[in-house]
């Protein structure tokens, strides 16, 4: 459901009208700034409350072992693109699980 939810956003938020409505706020000017194209910063965050969902669902234990190993691996190494590092940098506050914080920020720190 999760799944559906992040999908939905996605594209809502990749709607010309929507990139044309968030350039009118300092915020996502900011953040756009940081990126090459309004899509780019939408994938990215896309991306982190994936990994911050699929974070969750490990430390509840509704996830194999070996599955979270495999995503651990796929954090781990999209972390390593630029651009997510700055746009986490710019909205880790965002995300209230500070153990998430926690473990993305340690990634930094690893590579």
């Amino acid at each position: 459901m999760y799944s559906r939810i992040i999908d939905a956003r996605l594209e809502l938020e990749k709607t010309e009208e929507f990139t044309r409505m968030a350039n009118e706020s300092t915020v996502f000017k900011e953040r756009f700034a940081l990126v090459d194209k309004p899509s780019d910063y939408y994938t990215i965050v896309a991306f982190l409350d994936l990994f911050e969902y699929v974070f969750r669902l490990n430390e509840i234990q509704m996830m194999d072992e070996m599955v979270w190993k495999r995503w651990k691996v796929l954090i781990e190494t999209i972390m390593t693109i630029p651009k997510f590092r700055i746009i986490w940098t710019k909205t880790k506050e965002s995300h209230p699980d500070k153990k998430f914080r926690d473990f993305i920020d340690s990634l930094f720190i690893q590579k």
